[in-house]
């Protein structure tokens, strides 16, 4: 097929005009620091802020000619591999200024930031200046709504195959438009997300952390990250209010921001009314009490504590303690964030909690938030099919249709939820395989995979929440890599470029 590869390089030189204007922020607090601390890093932000800057500006000069529309497959095209673009350019710093050896371990950081993912190579957090530090929060961020949504809000220039780019940003059941046209629905995404962000600020200043750890893991906590600046995360603080604060925030984010929309503008009704968001709060519930009552079992047996290096993992046993540490690890997968409280390594606590922490990884939250997963309203569709069969199987003549919010899901659209729901099983089988072959043992590929495809973080195994995933081979972060795309974009997004027929005229 015939690609309009000149209007796709004035987009790209756009989105890199947009990413160097990012940089150049970031640019700005290494100097602050070089100031205040005698950091260095400051050098680095500057020389990648001017190629990404020259790149984006040679690219638009070189594209005056472009044409005004794009179709489908162009669409498609330019999102996912925008991603690509910019992991390779925002992993520049990395590399100047030694942060990462090597360019698997800057791209799979860069791309885990982007995508949200959360997971890391960085052994030595603490080590890294500010710079770093706060580079890697800014890039999950951005990817939050994702910076095509960001560009479609702040650049009606770009005013072509809008609905296309969005459909394919935008993950979910549908696209639901909060305005006429897509430009003005993606700007109010942001102004909501910027809301947001800062009052999460405002109350992470005000439970205790420094001004640059409540920026940094306020950047973090409003697109699911996880990314810190302490190796221990949410639980260097010990502070039971910014673990308060953070779970809030992070189901806060989670939920469909068009109900946020609608409560702006006085329809209140929407929210309770929406089934994606009541679901997504009883299960939310729901696993937090299961959770309590799994860590009970664990706790004590016949009345003897089984484990005393899970006792040291629970916390003082106080039912107030066990109810946050839950709740935060809860909200903390569900949402795909990967944060880690006080207490937070669900390894020691037992076997028994990976099968639900696994399955909270997989769902993720509500459709048209910066949560991973699934999404919840896919499980709501296949359990309402799933139940509307068995109703059949009683009685044949029954007609009945799924209804989501009262309105009927047309089969179509059930088949496509079924087909992607098929493609992921198969992508997550084949990719436990693929780690197994690298050397991985089925604990810590079947818990990567899942981590990956879900944009979460911390997994099981060698790549729980106690460690990190330097120890995985290059080729594995290369691929893992692929697999965070994947789970960011959708997995139709992205794979049907690997389709011969998408390539042909």
């Amino acid at each position: 097929m015939h690609f309009n590869w000149t209007t796709i390089r004035y987009i790209y030189g756009n989105l890199l005009l947009l990413l160097s204007f990012f940089m150049a922020v970031a640019t700005g607090v290494a100097v602050f620091y070089h100031f205040r601390c005698g950091e260095t890093d400051w050098l680095a932000f500057l020389i990648t802020t001017l190629i990404t800057m020259t790149v984006g500006a040679v690219s638009i000069l070189t594209a005056r000619r472009h044409k005004t529309t794009l179709n489908s497959r162009e669409g498609f095209l330019v999102v996912a591999l925008a991603w690509v673009l910019f992991s390779l350019f925002g992993m520049l710093p990395y590399l100047l200024v030694g942060t990462c050896q090597t360019v698997a371990d800057a791209f799979i950081e860069t791309m885990a930031g982007f995508t949200t993912t959360g997971c890391t190579v960085l052994n030595n957090i603490e080590a890294q200046p500010h710079g770093i530090l706060f580079w890697r929060c800014l890039t999950q961020w951005l990817g939050g709504l994702g910076i095509v949504v960001f560009s479609l809000s702040m650049l009606p220039m770009l005013g072509i195959g809008l609905t296309t780019m969005y459909k394919a940003e935008v993950s979910g059941l549908g696209v639901e438009k909060l305005r006429p046209k897509i430009s003005a629905t993606a700007r109010r995404l942001w102004m909501l997300y910027l809301l947001f962000s800062l009052l999460c600020c405002g109350s992470y200043w005000l439970c205790g952390m420094t001004v640059f750890d409540a920026v940094c893991h306020t950047l973090s906590t409003m697109a699911s990250g996880g990314f810190s600046t302490h190796s221990a995360s949410i639980g260097y603080f010990q502070s039971p209010a910014i673990e308060y604060v953070c779970a809030l925030f992070m189901i806060l984010t989670t939920c469909n921001y068009s109900l946020y929309y609608m409560a702006g503008v006085g329809r209140f009704r929407h929210f309770w009314r929406n089934e994606e968001f009541r679901v997504y709060i009883f299960i939310i519930l729901g696993a937090t009490c299961l959770f309590m009552l799994l860590e009970g079992i664990s706790r004590w047996d016949q009345c003897v504590l089984i484990n005393p290096e899970q006792e040291a993992a629970l916390g003082d046993g106080t039912l107030l303690t066990s109810f946050r540490t839950m709740l935060f690890h809860t909200a903390s997968i569900i949402s795909s964030s990967g944060f880690q409280a006080q207490y937070y390594d669900y390894q020691l606590w037992g076997p028994v909690f990976w099968v639900p922490t696994l399955m909270l990884m997989v769902m993720g939250g509500c459709t048209c938030s910066t949560a991973g997963g699934l999404k919840v309203i896919r499980f709501m569709v296949l359990g309402k099919n799933a139940r509307n069969e068995f109703m059949q199987q009683i009685d044949p003549h029954t007609f009945t249709a799924v209804r989501i919010n009262g309105h009927i899901i047309s089969n179509d659209l059930v088949h496509r939820v079924m087909a992607l729901l098929l493609a992921y099983i198969m992508l997550l089988v084949f990719s436990v395989f693929v780690l197994q072959l690298m050397g991985l043992s089925f604990d810590t590929a079947i818990g990567t995979a899942i981590s990956a495809f879900g944009n979460t973080g911390p997994a099981l195994g060698s790549t729980g929440p106690a460690f990190n995933w330097s120890g995985i081979p290059e080729i594995g972060k290369w691929y893992l890599s692929v697999c965070m795309l994947i789970g960011r974009l959708e997995i139709f997004t992205v794979m049907v470029l690997f389709l011969p027929m998408f390539w042909k005229k």
